[in-house]
Formats: structure tokens, C-alpha cells, sequence
């Protein structure tokens, strides 16, 4: 007799749905009390379908694992929760990011400050920016420093505070030296013009 797929089938992580309407009223209690990480999405309550009809309401929920699991134990572990069936995640960030519909720009655009982190996850991990990312910010701020004739490096933290969190971590966190010589640069530039 063949053995259905779900037997075989293994992941670290998976996602479900849950419908407020027919969750039970403590689903996250639930989910609390499996001492297992799980990242909560904002209530997704302005999706719509492709004929324009607005989506139920629901959460889509990341569950992640310490080691490899099968379908079938994350059905056992989520039954009560009265959910469709579990999905294997391909990429835990991906999912994270479709929380917020964040790589999605025809959807909804929900807050990624709604994104709750549970038993323990932080969920600004699955939002750090790659080296891809980091450069391309860091080019915009060394533009930014010489097309503005920024000089002080206070005044351009205060800048970076205002523009965008990735500025400023990049500012803080990442090339520092490069961004406070770049002023210093610019200082003795202005002091001669």
C-alpha cells in the first residue's frame, strides 16, 4: 500500500491560515503553550479576490520547528485550532515579508510593526538587509552626503533618523569610517569654497 505524501514530506517550518470566525476564541494560547517559535501576521482583512470581492479575514501564522516534522505532526499539533491544512515553507523570510504583502505592491500594504513574534522570536531578523541592500543604501547616503554638503556627522544621524531605519542602521551598524570620513571630506571641501 503507498503511503501518502505527507509521510515523507518534512520542513522545519510551516504556515497556516486562522480565521478568526472559526478559531477557537485562546488559538494563540494554543499555540503559545507548544513552546514552539511562531511569527502572527496582521489581521489580513483588505485582501481582495480577483473578482474584487474582499477575502475573509485571517492570519497567516509561521511555525518553526527545532528539526525536520511531517504534515501530519503539524495537523496534530494545530487540529484544535479548527485551520485549513499546514503548507511546507520554502523560506521562512519570504513568508515573513508576505505578511506585509511587503514584495506584493498590487496588494494590501500591511504594517510590518504588526508582525508579532512568539516564544521568543524577533521578528526584525527576518527584515535585516543583505549586502545587496546595504551598499545600495550606502551609495543613496554618500550621494546624499555630497549633493547636500553635509558636513556634520550629528547632523546627518538626525538625517538618517528621519529618513529611513535602513539608513540609520547602515549609518550605525555598517561603515561608519567610510560615512565620517566622507563628511570630514565634505567639511574641508566647504571650508575652502
Amino acid at each position: 500500500m503507498a503511503k501518502k505524501k505527507y509521510e515523507y514530506e518534512k520542513g522545519r517550518d510551516w504556515t497556516f491560515i486562522v480565521y478568526p470566525e472559526s478559531a477557537p476564541d485562546n488559538w494563540r494560547t494554543v499555540l503559545d503553550e507548544t513552546h514552539l517559535r511562531w511569527i502572527e501576521s496582521p489581521l489580513h482583512d483588505k485582501d481582495v479576490n480577483a473578482d474584487g470581492e474582499i477575502k475573509k479575514s485571517h492570519y497567516h501564522i509561521l511555525l518553526t520547528f527545532d528539526g525536520p516534522v511531517t504534515e501530519k505532526q503539524v495537523i496534530k499539533l494545530i487540529d484544535p485550532l479548527n485551520t485549513p491544512l499546514p503548507k511546507k515553507v520554502g523560506s521562512a523570510r519570504g513568508l515573513v515579508r508576505y505578511m506585509a504583502h511587503l514584495d506584493n505592491p498590487e496588494k494590501f500594504q500591511y504594517s510590518i510593526d504588526e508582525i508579532i513574534g512568539h516564544n521568543g522570536v524577533d521578528v526584525a531578523e527576518y527584515f535585516k538587509m543583505t549586502a545587496t541592500n546595504k551598499l545600495t543604501v550606502m551609495k543613496e547616503m554618500i550621494n546624499y552626503i555630497y549633493e547636500n554638503k553635509i558636513d556634520n556627522f550629528a547632523d546627518f544621524l538626525m538625517i538618517c533618523i528621519e529618513k529611513s531605519d535602513d539608513w540609520f542602521d547602515v549609518a550605525v551598524n555598517s561603515n561608519t569610517l567610510a560615512l565620517n570620513k566622507m563628511i570630514d571630506a565634505m567639511w574641508q571641501k566647504n571650508k575652502k569654497e
